[in-house]
């Protein structure tokens, strides 16, 4: 059975569909395919412990991953793969070799109920720009609710939210890989740089999903791009929609531009003043930067001057995403753990001046080279993690001294004993998380309450094991 929507969603409906995975993603997945009444089978690793306790056994078919993959493909004309799952996966690499198709979350929601979508996706500040943006749609009194992989899945999101409600939704790279006919009326892509290699195998690859959130789009829609990203300028040629930017350096052809110290609205050969940037309550540049992506993508689809304002004065970033936990002796702290590679961590050393730099964790197969050019002001570096020594070279390199720690108590302690007043400790662990940590909030909570330890303790901080 086929049908065609007024978005131009391909309808074609399967019959059976297996899903991968057993998180949020998937369980969302499920959902939907059964509320459809469609056939779903479930697989999850043969060394991942029970079964998930969402799943109802009278209702879906569980399988274990173990000896052979054919058989799990077998009767199946879709695949949904959870986002942790690489194309090397002997499962996905099954499915496509048998005919299957393979689709993303978002894929499937966006096929089995097309609605009006406004998506966000990048190496960096994805989540704060779709927050952004919801708060400049609900600010001008516009239904609108953030989604995708900030937490709340697009298979949720179609089926809760009202049909009037625009879903805002940010896009990872592994989502994207497997999204073909998802259409977002306006799709921003904030900036590109290595990430995830160990999943996508080659930046090329990686890039190139980034640039499907394009692909699904029509000559009347808006694709945006970083203007002083080169990468994401050079994949937005090929875009077939109109054509946007954002710049935190100069003025653009069509979006959101600076001129001085005032973000400006640009298209037509003119100019208008929107707000300045020192009335932000956060003025770092790639604040700054999410701020003229999200207010690109809020006037590309038609909200006011006076809510995109408001919405952006107002906001401030979320947890673990350069948040102050303390000033205490005359040292900030700052937990920046949501800076996962070495993009945002190289951001958040710029905002950060003199710095005792707590970082490492897993690398992803991402070079962490890059970051020789970003250390400049970082006096001393604690590393943990499975990227330490790769990091402890590069401080090497560039005269940066250097400790470990083998837990946050212990990198706090280190960091505190050399920090001087005026400095900031920051975590910005330029990797992954998951080699000691549950994830990056995980880690985030940790630094923060090693740090609130500090403050708690009627002593100057003893280094650990010195």
């Amino acid at each position: 059975m086929s049908t065609q929507s007024s978005r131009g969603a391909d309808r074609s409906v399967p019959q059976c569909a297996l899903v991968v995975g057993r998180g949020v993603s998937a369980r969302a997945a499920v959902r939907l395919l059964r509320r459809d009444g469609i056939r779903t089978i479930v697989v999850v690793p043969e060394t991942d412990g029970p079964e998930p306790d969402w799943l109802d056994p009278d209702d879906v078919e569980l399988r274990r991953a173990g000896a052979g993959t054919d058989p799990l493909t077998a009767d199946v004309d879709v695949l949904i793969p959870s986002p942790g799952v690489p194309p090397s996966d002997p499962i996905i690499q099954a499915a496509t070799d048998a005919g299957v198709a393979v689709w993303s979350e978002p894929e499937l929601a966006y096929r089995q109920r097309p609605r009006r979508v406004v998506a966000v996706t990048g190496t960096n500040g994805k989540t704060s720009t779709v927050e952004l943006v919801t708060a400049m749609f609900t600010q001008d009194g516009r239904a609108a609710r953030s989604c995708g992989n900030i937490g709340f899945p697009l298979c949720d999101a179609v089926l809760d939210a009202d049909e009037d409600v625009v879903l805002v939704a940010e896009l990872s790279s592994f989502q994207l890989a497997y999204t073909s006919s998802l259409r977002a009326d306006v799709a921003t892509l904030l900036n590109v740089a290595p990430d995830h290699l160990d999943w996508h195998g080659t930046f090329a690859a990686y890039a190139g999903a980034k640039a499907r959130i394009w692909r699904g789009q029509q000559p009347g829609d808006w694709s945006v791009v970083n203007a002083d990203d080169s990468v994401a300028v050079a994949l937005g040629q090929d875009a077939r929609a109109r054509h946007a930017a954002f710049s935190v350096r100069d003025v653009v052809d069509r979006g959101i531009g600076v001129r001085d110290d005032t973000l400006v609205v640009c298209g037509d050969g003119d100019t208008r003043e929107l707000l300045t940037i020192s009335s932000l309550p956060e003025t770092s540049r790639h604040h700054v930067a999410n701020v003229a992506a999200a207010a690109t993508t809020a006037h590309l689809a038609g909200i006011a001057d006076a809510a995109v304002c408001a919405a952006a004065r107002d906001y401030t970033p979320g947890d673990h995403r350069g948040r102050l936990v303390t000033e205490w002796k005359g040292v900030r702290y700052i937990d920046d753990s949501k800076a996962t590679n070495p993009h945002a961590a190289a951001a958040a050393l710029a905002a950060s001046g003199s710095t005792v730099w707590i970082a490492g964790g897993l690398a992803k197969g991402v070079d962490l080279a890059s970051l020789g050019g970003s250390i400049g002001d970082v006096r001393h570096a604690v590393l943990i993690g499975s990227a330490a020594d790769a990091l402890a070279e590069i401080c090497a390199q560039h005269g940066v001294q250097t400790s470990r720690a083998t837990t946050m108590d212990d990198a706090v302690q280190r960091a505190a004993c050399v920090a001087h007043p005026g400095d900031t400790v920051l975590l910005a662990p330029a990797c992954a998380s998951f080699d000691q940590f549950r994830d990056f909030r995980d880690r985030g909570e940790q630094f923060a309450d090693a740090v609130r330890r500090l403050g708690n303790a009627d002593r100057s901080p003893r280094m650990v094991g010195s």
